[in-house]
């Protein structure tokens, strides 16, 4: 039996009968992302937009950041979501996460069709549809940009034995396993298209740096020390879009640099800057974008070596000590104020994949101190934790102290980006010992980065189990929800009140901040690293 929705909830992604097949389908009109989210107060700093601006749109939209890109034209080899910010006025995706942030939404597709009975999956793509430099948006062209993917070893394409042209706008994916996250993986994360004639023509240095897309805006200079420059693009598909007139951005080594130009009104929005920043522009006035419950929310916390020999924290019951000995919601409180919400595991309170009744590790010193002599340490140890950056320094600070207390000695090792990801990623060329910062998506479809059969990162230094694994099978493969939902929870239970393999304290995303003129940006508001600039405008 063939079924067609028209949004694909993520928490049921394409859990239908295992004999029968799901539709995501689009209306013959783009939908409209979501607006932001409302400012709470009146902005200090003047805005003067370097453009003209009238009811209608127009004017040059002013973006200061203080983070940089490895590389905005090739999304394959995009390794954070920086990347994907700075490229998304020229480049879009397959399909993308829609306003009720939890489903996904053709958009460079208007039909998505998965036959779990038969293993294929079918794009039929939208008609009349151009690359920037004039290239045809067709079947052949998702081919080569599928291929750019798989070449480059992502991960999206796993359960994906081959694809072909089916027609000049279908493309057909033969499937080796029937997976919950097909459609999330190959057409929303590994969905983004470049123009592959001007790939060809350029080659990788080129491409890194000049993003050329179907998108409402058109790179014409990019230089990822300093700025981005993007101009309207005339022949958008999307009728009477965009708005703006172009989109300037401003990249900084620092950001206190970065600060100082949004306060002096030379900027209309900020990007990657410090909590305490984030503070300080809420105090101010300036409107926070996006919203805390975007798809792909981020967990703060840090994760054990608990796979590492001899490791103090190989022992549960001294990973579970270290937990007890912190107060993580005082620690929640320090860092990000209000900005952070406070979680016990590796979910959203109140989403789909929470346990109310996971117990966690509320701050209890004395029955740290117990655990500690029950393992053999109640006279301590010294153990390491490694982070990047200035926050999670301060992050590991506070919990240096607590530590300290029970007689744990934390050494604190912070190192750059490019080490610290050598050794929490799986592909990496370092372990990590002790304890490690933890980013990890609170959503299920992100469970499988950690935990299961092929894990990307942290894995390494961290204990696998087999009933865990066996329960991210069963989220990953199965198509009755009530199954799902079960394993969800026995899910959390384990990786945190049995084996207490990572600690999740906040949840965050990226902060950032707009003055009042600036509407419909649509930055974090259904993904935390997306955003809407052909429905942004200047007021």
């Amino acid at each position: 039996m063939l079924r067609k929705i028209c949004a694909l909830t993520l928490a049921l992604t394409l859990l239908f009968t295992a004999f029968g097949c799901s539709s995501v389908q689009g209306s013959s009109e783009a939908s409209k992302s979501s607006k932001t989210s409302e400012s709470s107060g009146t902005s200090e700093a003047t805005n003067e937009s370097t453009s003209e601006t009238t009811e209608n749109g127009g004017g040059v939209l002013r973006i200061v950041t203080a983070g940089k890109g490895s590389g905005i034209g090739f999304p394959a080899g995009f390794t954070g979501y920086y990347e994907r910010i700075y490229s998304d006025p020229a480049l879009e995706s397959l399909a993308r996460i829609g306003e009720d942030k939890t489903s996904v939404e053709p958009w460079l597709a208007e039909d998505i069709t998965v036959d779990a009975e038969n293993l294929t999956m079918v794009v039929t793509l939208r008609e009349g549809i151009q690359f920037s430099d004039g290239t045809p948006f067709n079947a052949e062209a998702v081919i080569a940009n599928w291929n750019y993917y798989i070449e480059n070893g992502s991960n999206r394409f796993n359960n994906v034995e081959k694809f072909e042209a089916t027609g000049e706008y279908e493309v057909t994916a033969y499937l080796s396993e029937y997976d919950n996250s097909t459609v999330l993986n190959t057409c929303v994360e590994g969905g983004w298209m470049i123009s592959p004639t001007f790939y060809e023509e350029n080659g990788d240095d080129v491409v890194y740096t000049t993003p050329v897309g179907t998108g409402p805006f058109v790179c014409v200079s990019s230089n990822l020390d300093s700025e981005i420059i993007y101009e309207k693009n005339e022949n958008y598909w999307q009728e009477g879009k965009p708005y703006l007139d172009g989109i300037e951005i401003t990249l900084c080594s620092d950001s206190t640099t970065a600060m100082t130009i949004f306060k002096s009104g030379d900027a209309d929005i900020i990007l990657f800057h410090s909590t305490t920043q984030a503070q300080e522009l809420e105090e101010l006035g300036y409107q926070q974008l996006g919203s805390a419950d975007a798809y792909f929310p981020s967990t703060a916390g840090f994760t054990f070596s608990s796979n590492v020999e001899d490791s103090p924290v190989s022992d549960v019951n001294v990973r579970k000590a270290i937990c007890y000995a912190i107060d993580s919601e005082a620690i929640t409180k320090a860092q990000g104020g209000e900005l952070f919400e406070f979680t016990n595991q590796l979910a959203v309170p109140g989403s789909e994949s929470y346990n109310e009744e996971v117990e966690g590790y509320p701050y209890d010193p004395e029955k740290a101190k117990e655990l500690l002599a029950e393992a053999g340490y109640a006279d301590g140890f010294t153990i390491t934790a490694t982070g990047s950056g200035a926050d999670q320094e301060a992050f590991f600070t506070l919990i240096q102290a607590y530590l300290q207390e029970v007689g744990i000695t934390l050494e604190i090792e912070i190192v750059d980006s490019a080490v610290y990801n050598a050794k929490r990623m799986v592909a990496g060329d370092d372990n990590y010992e002790g304890l490690i910062f933890l980013q990890g998506a609170a959503v299920k479809e992100r469970y499988f980065d950690v935990f299961g059969e092929n894990p990307t990162h942290y894995a390494r230094s961290m204990a696998q189990y087999d009933d865990v694994n066996s329960l991210t099978d069963v989220i990953k493969y199965s198509t009755d929800d009530e199954e799902v939902e079960q394993a969800l929870m026995d899910f959390q239970s384990k990786i945190i009140d049995e084996y207490c393999l990572i600690h999740p304290m906040y949840i965050s995303g990226y902060l950032m901040y707009a003055t009042d003129s600036v509407v419909d940006s649509g930055l974090m508001e259904t993904h935390k690293g997306w955003w809407t600039p052909a429905d942004c405008k200047l007021q």
